[in-house]
């Protein structure tokens, strides 16, 4: 997959696209279950936080589900955040910003509230030891009643497991790219050179178990996970 410093295309980020579609187990599901929460309890039209935005595809999935929606988008990416706001360019409603999310949430929206905050394949980037004060801004900007919806790559919490979570994946791949691009890998090429990638991007997924444990430090009084397909899952918590 192309390193995020090189989106700096509409071309590139749709390649990037058709490639996750193809290689994330069921990502189009993931983003119809985080639209649909991020939309589903609130009677007025929704103000939404995305973080790690990328290209959009979460905030295009929660447009189509309630299109009068206001939405604020970040992401660290100068090339996703130019991608994004050529994107949603013709939406008022959308306003997009460049931002560390290690560093906590933008400045320019310090003091507003959302019904909801939503985040897809992005938070496991994060510093673990900047998790939970990331966790608390997010809470902070939250309406009562709000709600939090995380869908993201985790680990098992045996190592185990979590092998068996991994090899289970890159099979997927395997075959995947066999359908879709009508190419053969081989399952330790494409084992050790996703590592390679985790390790270069700076990939950190957590256990479930942690993020709720630092759910409930930062103070969320209700934690659950939503869906769950081997190592990904979706996770929602409520102010």
């Amino acid at each position: 997959m192309p390193d995020q410093t090189t989106w700096e295309s509409k071309e590139v980020a749709d390649h990037y696209i058709k490639i996750a579609d193809a290689l994330v187990p069921r990502r189009q599901e993931i983003l119809s279950v985080i639209s649909s929460l991020a939309t589903e309890f609130f009677k007025d039209p929704p103000r939404i936080l995305d973080l790690g935005c990328g290209h959009g595809d979460v905030s295009n999935a929660i447009l189509k589900a309630q299109p009068d929606c206001s939405i604020c988008m970040c992401d660290f990416s100068d090339g996703m955040v130019k991608l994004s706001t050529q994107r949603f360019s013709a939406n008022s409603n959308i306003r997009v910003y460049k931002q560390d999310l290690n560093e906590g949430l933008p400045d320019e929206i310090a003091e507003e509230r959302f019904d909801a905050v939503v985040s897809c394949f992005s938070l496991h980037h994060i510093e673990f030891t900047n998790r939970v004060g990331l966790y608390l801004n997010i809470l902070h900007s939250l309406k009562e009643g709000g709600l939090f919806v995380n869908g993201d790559r985790f680990k098992g919490e045996s190592s185990q497991l979590a092998g068996w979570e991994f090899d289970n994946w890159i099979r997927f791949m395997v075959e995947q790219i066999r359908k879709v691009f009508d190419r053969v890998k081989n399952f330790e090429d494409l084992r050790q050179s996703q590592f390679e990638s985790d390790a270069k991007l700076g990939d950190k997924p957590g256990t479930l178990w942690e993020m709720e444990d630092d759910l409930r430090e930062a103070g969320f009084n209700h934690v659950d996970c939503i869906w769950k397909y081997h190592n990904l899952d979706v996770i929602a918590a409520s102010k």
